[in-house]
Formats: structure tokens, C-alpha cells, sequence
């Protein structure tokens, strides 16, 4: 199944969403499920390259991290090797529908927009959304961040957070990845940055002597495996799996790890999300 990128990227919308579902349809025979990862020999898995604890690439140009751990794990439940794929924040959603990966462990932060696109599995892991700013910046409410610079990751949870509390005399600036807004932070490019809770790590290796606090807290992003729609039995192998690492300690082993935090309780739905094929 062949999926234009335009179209994804008009898919947020209404219009888009039911154009993209019914190319989607047409491509119903690319169902998966474990025994078909099993005969194809390996699972090839979308993560981010640039966006540590959750992807990164360590000293051995390998994919390491949260999310590299997790697809190992699942990997060992299929009895396959993992073959990753780095994608960025805007292009993961078109990686996927083009049939480049199996499935998505790259963060991704499970809305009702993004719903519309691809199936969500249950959510594997939490994050909280927040802006960041230097002690000195004066912002207690969204309302503060008129007349300033603000870098988000362009298409990301920090970006659709900011986009909707920002006031209209904020400028939001979009980078491709989360690396590249840090770095815009950094440099003084802009005033505050669109991030989440686990920025912290990735900024004290970069900049250690540089000064910033969170500001504010916009809401708590659930982020769950993305694969393409209508692929019941391969979603529903995918939730066994992640209730199999919730319960016997494994996923705890993840975020002792790699967040230094217990694992979180996960929510049995979110509205307007479903974890199922219906």
C-alpha cells in the first residue's frame, strides 16, 4: 500500500483523516500478526534517533535507549531480532504508513487526532508535557508567554500543547526533532521550550551548567505502540505483550533504568482512543 505523504500530513484534519482511512482500507491484505513477523524473519521497528532516554544512538551506532529496550523485549516474545529504523518527530507517522516499519516505539504520545491515522496498542509508558524557561523568564501562566520565542519538536505532544495554551503574540517555532529545539534553547534562539519530564536527563549531559526550571505543566501524554489500522490480530498479540511486561516486572526494569522512576498505573481507555480494532 502506497500512502502519499501529502495526504498524511493533511490527515490531521477531518477531511484528511477519512481520505487516508479510506486509502487505508484499500490496503487491508498488508495485515500482520506475530506468526507473519515469525516467517518474515525479524521485526523491523520506527525509533527515534536523537530524543534520549526514549532513542538514541550510542557509541556503537546502535539504537539505544527506553523505547530500544522495549522493542527488544517484545523481539524476544515474537523470537525475532529487531531491525530499527530511526525516524524524526514528523516523519514517523509517514514512515509507517508507507509500509516502511512494522510498528512505531518512538514516543508517540497517544491523541484523538493521531487515533484517526494509526491504531494505538495499550500505552506502555507516561510523560508529562511541560515548558521549560531560564529562572530569570516571568512565566506562571500561559497568558505570560505573549511576545515570547518558544521552540517545540514540530509535530510532537509539546508542540500541539503549546499551539493550544500559547497566546497569539507568542512565536512558536518548529524543529524537526527534539535535539534541534534543546539546541535552539540552548543557544538562545528562544525563550522557552516545549518539552517533557525527561528532557531534564538529556539537557544536565548537554549544557550541566546550564540554568532552566519548568514553568508550567500542560497535561500527562500516555504513549502506546502505533502500527497501521485494521491489523486486529497483530493489535491484539501486541496488548497480550504488554500486559505480559506490566505484570512480570520487566516494563519496572525499563523505567528503573532508563527514568530513574517507578513504572506508572496505566489507564484502562482514554476517550476517544481505542487500544482494539473495532
Amino acid at each position: 500500500m502506497k500512502v502519499h505523504i501529502s495526504i498524511l500530513k493533511r490527515a490531521w484534519g477531518g477531511a484528511g483523516a477519512a481520505a487516508l482511512g479510506l486509502l487505508i482500507s484499500l490496503g487491508a491484505a498488508n495485515a500482520q500478526s506475530f506468526e507473519q513477523l515469525k516467517a518474515n524473519g525479524k521485526i523491523v521497528i520506527g525509533i527515534q534517533g536523537e530524543n534520549p532516554p526514549w532513542g538514541f544512538v550510542d557509541e556503537n551506532n546502535e539504537s539505544a535507549g527506553f523505547d530500544a529496550d522495549f522493542a527488544k523485549l517484545l523481539g524476544e516474545e515474537i523470537g525475532v531480532p529487531v531491525e530499527f529504523t530511526r525516524v524524526a518527530v514528523a516523519n514517523r507517522i509517514p514512515t509507517l504508513m508507507t509500509n516502511k516499519v512494522d510498528a512505531l516505539i518512538a514516543v508517540m504520545g497517544m491523541y484523538p487526532d493521531r487515533a484517526k491515522v494509526v491504531q494505538f496498542t495499550k500505552p506502555y509508558s507516561a510523560i508529562d508535557i511541560i515548558l521549560l524557561a531560564k529562572p530569570e523568564t516571568n512565566i506562571a501562566t500561559p497568558t505570560d508567554l505573549n511576545g515570547l520565542r518558544i521552540a517545540v519538536a514540530r509535530a510532537s505532544a509539546q508542540d500541539t500543547q503549546v499551539t493550544q495554551n500559547a497566546p497569539q503574540g507568542a512565536t512558536i517555532q518548529r524543529f524537526d526533532d527534539d535535539a534541534t529545539a534543546i539546541q535552539a534553547f540552548l543557544t538562545g534562539q528562544v525563550d522557552a521550550l516545549g518539552a517533557n519530564n525527561t528532557y531534564f536527563l538529556s539537557m544536565a549531559k548537554i549544557a550541566p551548567d546550564f540554568k532552566f526550571e519548568k514553568k508550567l505543566q500542560f497535561n500527562r501524554q500516555y504513549n502506546g505502540i502505533s502500527v497501521r489500522p485494521g491489523q486486529k490480530p497483530y493489535v491484539d498479540e501486541l496488548n497480550t505483550f504488554i500486559d505480559k511486561v506490566r505484570a512480570d516486572g520487566r516494563l519496572e526494569k525499563i523505567y528503573q533504568k532508563w527514568l530513574g522512576q517507578d513504572m506508572p498505573e496505566f489507564p484502562d481507555s482514554l476517550p476517544n482512543i481505542p487500544f482494539t480494532v473495532q
